[in-house]
């Protein structure tokens, strides 16, 4: 009688310790961050959605520019990416890349001209900053061009003014009206 009491108490110990264990893994995992992979439906029209999207477009070996975006879509029948939070940076003749930002873009895949959209923003490395909605790289002329509002700010300038256009190798800057300038 005594062996059929030591063993029930050892049973109960053995199933009382694997459901502590079983509890204490269920409990310490599920406190663990899941990563779950989100999944996106293509709007229509849409044959392709990326994250952390990089493009390089090249001529006779060299970069005329790359574009590095958080998102992009892309759609063929369209002949054009969308693309969201967007670092651009074209690559001029004998002189240092320009860098532009800006909330949105689209590249047209046909004549490789880029739209970029939403606080487009450039800094150069003398620390001279432009600020504008909208700007249109226009890849057959080498130009960077808007017809918005435009401000141009260094360290003792301000410049403010309609529209722009600016050759990215000669670094040529007109803006086209309404022109404000201030020295201090």
């Amino acid at each position: 009688m005594k062996k059929v009491i030591s063993l029930r108490w050892f049973l109960i110990i053995i199933i009382l310790s694997v459901a502590s264990l079983t509890v204490f893994y269920l409990v310490t995992n599920s406190s663990r961050n899941v990563s779950y992979m989100p999944v996106e439906i293509a709007k229509k029209g849409i044959d392709l959605i990326m994250r952390r999207v990089r493009l390089v477009e090249k001529k006779g070996g060299q970069k005329e520019w790359e574009l590095i975006a958080k998102r992009a879509e892309f759609s063929k029948s369209e002949n054009k990416i969308n693309m969201e939070d967007i670092r651009a940076t074209f690559y001029p003749v004998d002189r240092k890349p320009v860098t532009i930002s800006s909330k949105r873009g689209i590249v047209n895949n046909e004549n490789k001209n880029i739209e970029l959209n939403g606080d487009v923003f450039i800094k150069s490395d003398d620390g001279v900053k432009l600020n504008t909605e909208n700007l249109t790289w226009v890849a057959s002329k080498r130009i960077l061009e808007t017809d918005d509002f435009v401000e141009i700010t260094g360290e003792r300038f301000k410049i403010t003014g309609s529209g722009l256009v600016s050759n990215i190798d000669s670094h040529d800057i007109k803006i086209k009206s309404k022109v404000e300038a201030v020295y201090n």
